[in-house]
């Protein structure tokens, strides 16, 4: 899918973005982060929304230690060493030797997006999933999930929320990259159906022959 049929915004700031929708002004935001890695994304949340309560969701053991020392003096940062899912339970989360790249699924395509990196398979974890909206009660303002893959199955989860739900920030791929990883157009059209448009598409990464990968895309209940 070519990059230039869509709302692609290389220049701008998705956190900007919601700093001038939401405002700073109100109370104290609740935010989801899921798939928090090293814990860049709560740290920009925290930036950008002082005060706000952030559940942290990252189920690689080794990064959800590290976020847990990260943040261990931000009262409002809970991390939660859990994956999010569509349906409670155990599943295999496969660690790759590039590891912001490990995902639920099972890696294909990637590997040749990511030539001469090394994308090989590390080792296996067995992960616990979790729904969100069997986690909480009250829906959070903003969600965002960079899951490789797997955030379509995390909105499913979360779909008991997302009525009170204002922004959802979510990585979406429009070629291959993992096994049975659903594309843009159908995490798109799924949001839609909930009443949240697309308000654009950050951080896109196009391959060498000027086809757009994948990007941030920040939804917007309508």
């Amino acid at each position: 899918m070519n990059g230039s049929l869509l709302p692609v915004r290389p220049d701008s700031d998705p956190f900007e973005q919601l700093l001038r929708l939401i405002g700073s002004e109100g109370p104290p935001l609740s935010i989801v982060d899921g798939g928090a890695n090293k814990g860049r994304t709560v740290a920009r949340f925290l930036e950008v929304f002082p005060g706000s309560t952030i559940r942290a969701y990252e189920p690689a053991s080794h990064l959800s230690r590290k976020l847990v020392k990260r943040f261990a003096l931000q009262t409002g940062v809970l991390v939660r060493p859990v994956a999010l899912g569509a349906a409670a339970g155990v599943m295999t989360f496969n660690v790759l030797e590039s590891q912001t790249c490990s995902s639920l699924l099972s890696p294909t395509g990637i590997r040749e997006k990511h030539a001469g990196k090394p994308m090989g398979l590390a080792r296996t974890e067995s992960v616990e999933v979790v729904r969100l909206d069997g986690e909480m009660h009250t829906a959070p303002d903003i969600i965002k999930l960079d899951l490789q893959g797997y955030e379509l199955e995390a909105l499913r989860g979360a779909e008991g929320l997302l009525h009170g739900v204002t922004a959802v920030l979510c990585e979406v791929s429009f070629a291959d990259l993992y096994q049975n990883q659903p594309l843009g157009g159908e995490v798109t059209g799924w949001m839609r159906k909930r009443g949240f448009g697309l308000e654009g598409l950050y951080a896109p990464w196009f391959d060498g022959a000027g086809e757009l990968i994948s990007a941030d895309a920040l939804f917007l209940r309508s």
